[in-house]
Formats: C-alpha cells, sequence, structure tokens
C-alpha cells in the first residue's frame, strides 16, 4: 500500500505515460490491501483449524483392512478362552487341602492316588475304563512282573464307604490271589468297614489320611502332584464309557439334578450330583 500510494507517484511523477497509471494504482491501494488482509486473515484461520501434529503417509506402505466378521468373532473367542484361563488360574487351589480332595471328580481322584505312588516310587497302573472289576490301580512292589496290591478309589465327597465295598474289594483279592490291598476315598470309612478291613489285609485311607501322606511328600513332589491334580477342569465327572466330561441335567418332576454324558443319546451313562454340586451349578 505504501508503494501504490507514496513511492510510484513519486518516482513517476515527470514521466507523461506512466503518471496516470500511478495515479490509478494509487487509488486502488486501499481496496488491494484490504483483500490481502483479508486473505491473511483466512489463513490464520485455516491454520488454527488444523490439528497441531501431522502424519506424512508412505504411498508404499498397504493399508489397514477393516477386519471380517469371522476375525472378531475369533477374537472374541480367543478373549473368552483366555478370561477363562485366567478365572481357573485365580481360583486354583495355592496348597492341599481336604476340601481340594473331596471337589476332585472321581477318576481324576484315581489318577492322582496312582501319581501318588507313582512320586513315592511304586510302580503303579490304573484300569481303563468300563467295568474295572474292582480294582482301579495295581502296585507293582518287587520284580515278579505280577501285582502285589491292589487299590480301590472312591471319590464320594464326605460321603462314608460302609462295609459292602469292602467285603467286594475282599472277594477281589482272593479272586486274584492277592493278599494286600488299599481302599482310598475322600470321604470317611463306617465301623463296620473299618472292622472288616482290619482283620483281611486291607488298609483303609479316608480323606483326612490322604492328605496326612500328600503334605508328608517332599515340596517338589508335593506341588507336583498339586499341579496334576488341578490342571483343567478336575471338578466335572468324567463319563465312565466314553471318558469324556459329563454335563448337568436338571432333573424334571421333582427329581435331583444329575451327571449325563454329553455323547447322550448315543452314551446314556449316568451319575449322580453330590448336594453341593446341585447346589452350585
Amino acid at each position: 500500500m505504501l508503494g501504490l500510494k507514496g513511492i510510484l507517484p513519486a518516482l513517476w511523477a515527470n514521466n507523461v505515460m506512466l503518471k496516470p497509471l500511478a495515479e490509478g494504482l494509487s487509488a486502488l491501494g486501499w481496496p488491494i490491501a484490504l483483500f490481502f488482509l483479508v486473505l491473511a486473515v483466512l489463513s490464520l484461520m485455516r491454520q488454527a483449524a488444523e490439528p497441531r501434529f501431522s502424519f506424512k503417509i508412505d504411498p508404499a506402505t498397504p493399508r489397514k483392512t477393516p477386519p471380517s466378521a469371522s476375525s472378531l468373532v475369533q477374537a472374541q473367542r480367543e478373549n473368552r478362552a483366555w478370561s477363562a484361563q485366567e478365572t481357573a488360574s485365580a481360583e486354583r487351589p495355592a496348597q492341599w487341602t481336604l476340601a481340594l480332595i473331596r471337589d476332585i471328580e472321581w477318576k481324576r481322584f484315581e489318577d492322582v492316588c496312582q501319581k501318588f505312588y507313582e512320586l513315592k516310587g511304586i510302580r503303579s497302573e490304573t484300569t481303563p475304563l468300563g467295568p474295572d472289576g474292582g480294582i482301579d490301580i495295581r502296585l507293582f512292589q518287587d520284580d515278579s512282573g505280577r501285582a502285589t496290591s491292589v487299590v480301590q478309589c472312591k471319590a464320594w465327597g464326605e460321603r462314608y464307604v460302609g462295609v459292602k465295598p469292602i467285603r467286594e474289594l475282599l472277594g477281589v483279592m482272593t479272586h486274584e490271589k492277592i493278599a494286600k490291598a488299599f481302599f482310598m476315598t475322600s470321604g470317611k470309612f463306617s465301623d463296620d468297614a473299618k472292622t472288616v478291613a482290619q482283620s483281611n489285609h486291607i488298609t483303609l485311607i479316608d480323606g483326612e489320611m490322604l492328605l496326612m501322606l500328600i503334605e508328608r511328600l517332599p515340596g517338589a513332589a508335593r506341588q507336583q502332584l498339586l499341579d496334576f491334580a488341578c490342571a483343567g477342569d478336575y471338578r466335572t465327572p468324567t463319563c465312565p464309557a466314553c471318558g469324556v466330561p459329563m454335563r448337568h441335567v436338571a432333573g424334571k418332576a421333582g427329581r435331583s439334578d444329575f451327571w449325563g454324558c454329553c455323547n447322550y443319546p448315543r452314551c446314556k451313562r449316568v451319575l449322580g450330583m453330590r448336594r453341593q454340586e446341585a447346589t452350585a451349578a
């Protein structure tokens, strides 16, 4: 504006041809100045509206496509599995207790008993699924290759083991020609059961005694047995026929809830449900 109003008229005052041009430009000084002022204001407003930080996009970098529906479902499944794993890990017992022994489902209880003998340095074998003939574990304590003792296991929670299972085990001992046996349970034994066992070389191990025997193991072995016992779902019963976890079935017409095989109707095996299991379920 200063150039249009003062400098150009002074320089071109003596020039006949340029003097009129200088006077014309001098008259346009204010409109031109106002035009550039408006441009400056608009430029400042634009800069204020833009983000303070900008990022350059490399044309060679491929753009990310939105996740598909299947990938979202898979991610949700993984998150649920991870959450369940964290929950199970948080709920897993940190030490052996009588309550834990009574929580273990029947097949895991048998495996824990077999693992206990293994950690004691005694060679042992569990019988396969199906009718076991009254024998759950065979113990081999010499080099003969024949079982020297047999073990019967009952994961009955807090229930008492009566005399009938003890007499059945005695019949198995006679049939197998084995002079020594062990009966292990998470619960307790009745007085009649104790009397028959004492006179027939049957050692009774109830839940409290089993806990005491486990606590006598070396620290590393005790922890190893705990990890083995609590791996995965150790509460849901295993189907005696199929070897798969069973499912909770609500009783109808006033009947109690029970455990049914997941392979129903191909497999119709059922197990009774403990009172605390029915309450938790």
